[in-house]
């Protein structure tokens, strides 16, 4: 038995072209006139019998009748049905056009070119097919139909619309700019073997300075996030500067992007990240552009928090396309705006699917599962990881795909699987050490921690988690380590570190004062309480679950969690049982159902509690 792979296409491409062979043997021994017919259907991609018809007759001359198919239907190769002739099989189509020449195959594109009058579209891609060297009308116009394709979502139309409209450039400069245009558009589909191909063809022609800035950014979207390179973040800046001066804002925007998410993936240092912020601020009013948002929001997160808050406020969710859209959620993601951006990004995920944008779809998608793992969305994390995974592979995008390595692990570990997400992020951290991701390796060292106090392992867990805040550390990142502020907080005491806790809360209130970050505030709240003593805990616990925390049901659901336990160490067990009552189904609909087995055994403990005689000692805090 053949073996499902090689073998199974080899015996597919035999089976086709043996096809082909027959079908071209039927063909010819049509009479000529129907020869014509088929040749003409076999051009029109419309398949409309009336428009057939009158190319044909213009074609050879002749008034032109059904009946001129006739023989061919005889033949099995086709049959005419409500108006419309259909191929038996796609693979006499392609016969037919290998069997003519290339001389009737641009005849043929002709003949329908001169009777499509009422539509543009289709007439001037059938006039860009008939004819052979440059002409500057048709390729113009080939231009124009390539954004009336992109109205409507057909990419790959557009695509070839570009390609064609280059080869009938007569003028190199133009030529090379068309050939990129179809490479922005092949991007977004995540055809990088395409991307790559369009570049070198654009780069052996007369490229404009500017042209040759957008050469710069599309080589930089398939890799971006070099690691630490700021000469590479200070250069994209002042290609960027120039870009603007020339008056292309959008080629700067773009390559601004680029710059950003060198800055977010790997530490380029704080000299390169406020260079990124000062070319963006002087290219005048963009604040409307979500690339601007973005370009803040990514390179520097901490400080530009509330000014990007403040912009993303200013969008409608209904009314941004799938770019913006992507932009905005990636801007709220860096920042820590973690409710916005998962509101962003699946509006964005539902547009991509449904215009086929792989490439784009795969960031959104790994973007998604950190924040839904966030807030307790977790069936959907993992399934965005999965797809997310797929797509960066197909689409050659390494470091997406080690990004959604990473979020596998996370979401092991949050559930408490610890040997999967020591696996995942023993792979994770291998792809992201090669190029000093510390962007992933601080991801890496949360799911380690995560699964380790999930087993119990209170003082390794703490270790690893501790390196989230060591500036020195190659884990370390700017805004990633807010994800670990309540795990740090849990470790510290059962592993006897709550002084060392308290310092680095500490460090981090003196940020909050700075960055309204929703996601640092959640997570302080819950800190504080936590590291705090039993006697001065009251006010910090009615804070954090006072709190609205209606969007983080994970969050909450720890946080009540936690309240509890304090209650019951004050011996108040049945508030306790009232505040634990309905956390453990809070965990299960999440999926923690190891939270959820923990929560049932606390309020199990209340119950008893309530039965102690009162000189019986309560739990000590962090048991």
């Amino acid at each position: 038995m053949v073996r499902s792979g090689r073998g199974d296409r080899l015996a597919a491409a035999t089976l086709s072209a043996r096809l082909e062979r027959a079908f071209a043997g039927r063909l010819a021994e049509l009479p000529p006139l129907t020869r014509d017919a088929v040749l003409i259907a076999a051009v029109d991609s419309a398949s409309v019998l009336d428009e057939i018809l009158a190319a044909t007759s213009t074609f050879s001359g002749f008034a032109v009748t059904s009946a001129a198919f006739g023989p061919a239907a005889e033949a099995g190769l086709l049959g005419i049905v409500d108006g419309q002739v259909r191929f038996r099989h796609p693979l006499v189509r392609s016969s037919v056009l290998q069997s003519e020449t290339l001389t009737r195959r641009m005849a043929a594109n002709a003949a329908l070119a001169e009777v499509l009058t009422d539509e543009p579209y289709w007439r001037t891609w059938h006039r860009a097919q008939s004819i052979v060297g440059p002409d500057d009308q048709v390729a113009d116009e080939l231009e124009a139909n390539a954004k009336m394709a992109l109205g409507r979502g057909a990419v790959m139309s557009a695509i070839a619309d570009l390609q064609r409209s280059a080869q009938l450039t007569s003028v190199s400069a133009i030529r090379g700019h068309r050939l990129l245009m179809a490479a922005e558009q092949a991007f977004g589909l995540g055809r990088a073997d395409l991307v790559d191909q369009l570049v070198r063809e654009a780069a052996s022609t007369d490229l404009s300075e500017l042209d040759q800035a957008r050469t710069q950014w599309l080589r930089e979207i398939f890799n971006d996030g070099l690691p630490g390179d700021a000469s590479r973040v200070l250069e994209l800046g002042a290609i960027a500067r120039s870009s603007a001066q020339a008056g292309d804002r959008d080629l700067a925007l773009n390559l601004l992007l680029g710059a950003a998410l060198r800055c977010w993936w790997a530490d380029t240092g704080p000299a390169a990240r406020a260079r990124v912020v000062e070319v963006a601020g002087a290219l005048g009013d963009v604040s409307d552009d979500p690339r601007y948002v973005a370009v803040l929001a990514v390179a520097e997160p901490v400080r530009q928090c509330g000014a990007v808050m403040d912009l993303l406020s200013r969008f409608a969710l209904e009314d941004a396309g799938a770019d913006a859209l992507h932009m905005l959620g990636m801007a709220a993601h860096a920042i820590g705006d973690t409710v916005r951006s998962v509101d962003f990004l699946g509006r964005a995920e539902k547009l991509l699917r449904e215009t086929g944008r792989l490439g784009l779809l795969s960031q959104v998608l790994s973007m998604q599962v950190i924040d839904r793992l966030e807030l307790g969305d977790w069936d959907r994390a993992a399934a965005a990881a999965e797809e997310g995974t797929r797509l960066a592979a197909e689409t050659g995008q390494p470091i997406w795909r080690a990004g959604t390595l990473v979020c596998d692990a996370m979401n092991h570990a949050f559930r408490g699987q610890a040997e999967q997400a020591f696996t995942y992020a023993a792979e994770a951290e291998m792809m992201s050490s090669q190029r000093r991701l510390n962007d992933l390796l601080s991801c890496v060292q949360l799911a380690r921690g995560a699964a380790l106090a999930a087993t119990g392992q209170h003082p390794a867990a703490y270790r690893e988690l501790r390196r989230l805040f060591e500036p020195t550390d190659p884990s370390f990142h700017q805004r990633e380590r807010y994800g670990g502020v309540m795990f740090l907080a849990e470790a510290a005491v059962p592993a006897g570190e709550r002084d060392d806790a308290r310092k680095v809360i500490a460090d981090l209130d003196r940020l909050a004062a700075v960055t309204p970050a929703p996601m640092l505030h959640v997570h302080l709240r819950y800190a504080r309480a936590i590291l705090a003593d039993d006697a001065d805990a009251g006010p910090l616990y009615a804070d954090l679950v006072g709190h609205d925390l209606s969007r983080w049901p994970w969050a909450r659901a720890r946080a009540e969690l936690a309240y509890g336990r304090w209650l019951v160490r004050q011996c108040r067990y049945r508030e306790s049982q009232e505040v634990l009552r309905d956390v453990p189904a809070a965990f299960d609909r999440i999926g923690a159902t190891t939270w959820a087995s923990r929560t049932r055994s606390e309020l199990a403990a209340a119950a008893a509690g309530e039965q102690r005689p009162r000189d019986v000692q309560p739990p000590r805090a962090g048991s």
